[in-house]
């Protein structure tokens, strides 16, 4: 019964550090992937997830949380073992899970300003 409780608490603290900034069960879309991924045996329930070039290790997601939202995600992909190793050593044995948003067209803004309106707004 110890050895349940103790699986489930491992398991939902380990599922914190891949929260989303969505509420709901949209704030699970990644852990929930990282489970299924684990349980087919591609990656552990611990890998580092590399979002737009950037890697975060399971270590690392203790202290800091992604900025990331469900709908951020354009797609995810897993890295085999070796080319895991290859880029990021050891710290790859974990299985490394790539994220690639498509944060780009999110942030583009929604007017284009002018150079002269610049320089308009400044001598106001």
């Amino acid at each position: 019964m110890s050895l349940l409780f103790l699986f489930v608490s491992v398991t939902a603290f380990s599922q914190n550090r891949y929260e989303l900034s969505d509420e709901g069960k949209d704030k699970f879309y990644l852990s929930d992937s990282i489970s299924d991924l684990a349980n087919a045996g591609k990656i552990t329930p611990h890998p580092i997830v590399v979002v737009d070039g950037i890697p975060h290790r399971y270590q690392d997601l203790e202290k800091e949380k992604l900025v990331l939202s469900k709908i951020e995600i354009k797609k995810i992909i897993t890295l085999e073992k070796q080319a895991g190793l290859k880029i990021y050593g050891n710290y790859g044995e974990a299985g490394v899970i790539v994220i690639t948003t498509n944060r780009n067209s999110y942030h583009k803004p929604e007017q284009e300003i002018r150079p002269d309106q610049i320089q308009q707004h400044i001598e106001k």
